[in-house]
């Protein structure tokens, strides 16, 4: 399973569920490679730090730049040797990222309760890219501030709830993840949070949680009125783009996703 979690917000938090969530593969005894395409290199960042101060726990950490191939090839070494594969994508680079949500079966995408809902942009670049993987599944997640712990925020003005309504087939996760004061320290040290001392049993059980969500939303049957739609979208707003670009043929136009 090739599970991409992908935000355009820079906060490193996102890169923070990518690797707990590797951490969580590798601790049950699972092969999981974690990939980097993320523009700042959250995650080779933290492997490298990681494997600095001796970390035991067994996740191989690449950069996606010379893997994308491989993403593409079911065939291929890396899909068939991991049996999860866990992406860090931010949209930072276009190729990288592209690559990352066409080959991915879930989709996570965290929205942080202070980042506000990112529009139409998100909807458009999710609906293109289901041409190439009309299988997708969409998971969107609430990040919480600690100070908002336990708060019902789940209203119309809720980002993550926003987005769940607007893309089509995206479902709301009822697992919520709070943004923890030792987040950054525990990144900082190349850890996650299965190693820290004293353990966070509740930071835990958030990722446990969370991953069971998405092997569930994996084989959930896509609703077929709303993935359909989604398609049609798609297909329109390409025929668009060509249009526009015949109309403006002497300016260069690029598609918003490779084959």
């Amino acid at each position: 399973m090739i599970i991409t979690i992908f935000s355009e917000n820079r906060s490193v938090k996102r890169s923070v569920i990518a690797l707990n969530l590797a951490a969580h593969c590798a601790l049950n005894h699972r092969k999981v490679l974690l990939l980097d395409a993320a523009s700042p290199q959250h995650a080779l960042g933290w492997d490298k730090r990681r494997r600095a101060n001796g970390g035991k726990t067994k996740i191989t950490v690449r950069g996606i730049e010379n893997l994308r191939s491989e993403l593409e090839n079911p065939a291929s070494y890396y899909r068939s040797h991991y049996p999860d594969t866990i992406i860090d994508a931010d949209g930072g680079d276009a190729h990288n990222t592209d690559a990352a949500l066409i080959a991915a079966d879930v989709l996570v995408i965290p929205f942080e309760s202070s980042q506000g809902y990112g529009g139409e942009e998100l909807i458009q670049r999710i609906e293109t890219l289901r041409l190439f993987n009309p299988a997708l599944r969409v998971l969107v997640v609430e990040v919480q501030a600690i100070s908002a712990f336990g708060a019902a925020a789940r209203t119309e003005n809720n980002p993550a709830q926003a987005a769940a309504n607007k893309i089509l087939t995206a479902t709301l996760a009822e697992t919520v993840i709070h943004e923890w004061i030792d987040d950054r320290s525990t990144f900082d040290q190349g850890l996650s949070l299965f190693e820290c001392e004293p353990r966070n049993e509740r930071a835990i059980a958030e990722i446990k949680d969370l991953y069971k969500e998405i092997r569930r939303i994996r084989v959930r049957p896509l609703e077929p009125a709303a993935n359909s739609l989604a398609i049609l979208h798609a297909l329109q707003r390409r025929t668009e783009e060509k249009e526009l670009c015949q109309v403006g043929s002497d300016a260069p136009c690029e598609s918003s996703a490779s084959s």
